[in-house]
C-alpha cells in the first residue's frame, strides 16, 4: 500500500470517528460488549484492542473501535470483577485533538477508580505511520508515554512500553501497518507475545 493512500485511510478513520452514524456504531459495539462476561484478565481498549483475538489468552476483550479515554472511563465499572485489567487508550484522543491536559485527566481518574485489589496493566500507546503530517501526532504519543510511564510509579502499577518494539525510529514500521494506524497480523503476534510474557502465560 502506497503511503499517500495510507495516510489518507489514516485521516479518513480520524473524521469517521467523529462521524454521527459512527456514534451510532460506537454504541452498538458499547451494548455488546456490556453483555459479555468480565473474566478475570481483561483488555479495554479502541480499536487495537478490538481486532485481535487474542486466542492463546483467557480474557474478555473489552476493545471498543474508536474509543477514548472518556468511554473507557465511562464503562470501566464493567471491569470491577477482573483481578487484572490490561489497559491501552489515548490514540483517538492525540488523533481528534483533545488537548493533553484532558487526557491526562481522565487517566488519573482511571487509576483512581481501578482498586487496589486489582492489577493494572498500562500499555503505551503504539506510533503511527511517520510522514510529515503525522509527525506532530506521533510526539503527543511519546509525551503521553512519557507522562503514563511516571504516573505509573507514582499509582505503583506497571507501564509496559511498546512502543520501540513496533517504531523504526521514526513511526510504525510498515510491516505492522495496514493502514497507517491499525495493526498487521505480525504486529499482533508481537504484542501477544510481550503479553503473555507479562501475564506469565508461557
Amino acid at each position: 500500500m502506497s503511503k499517500s493512500l495510507t495516510l489518507s485511510l489514516l485521516f479518513a478513520s480520524i473524521l469517521l470517528a467523529q462521524a454521527p452514524y459512527h456514534r451510532a456504531f460506537y454504541q452498538h459495539q458499547l451494548s455488546k460488549v456490556q453483555q459479555m462476561s468480565c473474566k478475570p484478565i481483561v483488555l479495554i481498549g479502541d480499536s487495537l484492542t478490538h481486532r485481535h483475538h487474542f486466542n492463546s489468552i483467557d480474557a474478555s476483550n473489552f476493545g471498543i473501535d474508536g474509543d477514548t479515554t472518556d468511554g473507557v472511563l465511562a464503562r470501566l465499572s464493567q471491569t470491577k470483577e477482573a483481578k487484572t485489567i490490561v489497559l491501552m487508550i489515548g490514540v483517538n484522543d492525540i488523533l481528534m485533538n483533545v488537548p493533553m491536559a484532558a487526557i491526562q485527566r481522565n487517566y488519573e481518574k482511571i487509576f483512581a477508580q481501578v482498586t487496589s485489589e486489582q492489577e493494572l496493566i498500562i500499555l503505551s500507546l503504539l506510533p503511527v505511520i511517520d510522514d510529515p503530517q503525522t509527525k506532530t501526532i506521533n510526539r503527543n504519543i511519546l509525551t503521553l508515554n512519557s507522562w503514563l510511564q511516571e504516573k505509573a510509579k507514582q499509582y505503583n502499577r506497571q507501564f509496559i512500553d511498546l512502543y520501540p518494539l513496533f517504531s523504526d525510529g521514526k513511526g510504525l514500521k510498515e510491516a505492522y501497518s495496514l493502514d497507517g494506524i491499525h495493526l498487521s497480523i505480525s504486529a499482533y503476534q508481537v504484542w501477544e507475545k510481550q503479553l503473555k510474557q507479562l501475564l506469565s502465560l508461557q
